[in-house]
């Protein structure tokens, strides 16, 4: 059984470190088009809508590379996978977003404010 999990780590291990090193570059490559649509009058989608469209754009696109669906080499086998928290703090507001089961907080004193909602499987 150990031989197993340990089999298993080295994956999770490598998805994390991927997720680390790509999810803001793949955020930024949908904030362009975002940017582009834009300027170019042809988005008509609030600002909320908009961030929603670029993180999850972002995170299916992650998400194929580390399966290996987006041309690459799978990063691990596809019954790995992770969970993300990301902020983005702007001048006026603060963008969270998250995948699974990772949780996001703001401390303001001692009172702690959740930012994020856990999401769980439902069947």
């Amino acid at each position: 059984m150990v031989m197993f999990e340990t089999y298993f780590l080295k994956f999770y291990v490598q998805v994390a470190n991927y997720c680390r090193d790509r999810i803001h570059s793949a955020l930024a490559e949908e904030l362009e088009v975002i940017m582009a649509n834009l300027n170019d009058g042809s988005s008509k989608d609030n600002c909320e809508e908009q961030w929603r469209r670029a993180f999850s754009k972002c995170f299916l696109k992650v998400d194929d590379e580390i399966g290996g669906k987006a041309s690459l080499e799978p990063v691990a086998p596809e019954t790995v996978g992770s969970t993300t928290v990301v902020a983005i703090v702007c001048s006026l507001h603060i963008v969270v977003i998250n995948c699974g089961d990772s949780k996001a907080l703001l401390c303001r004193g001692k009172e702690p404010m959740v930012l994020s909602m856990d999401h769980k499987v439902s069947m």
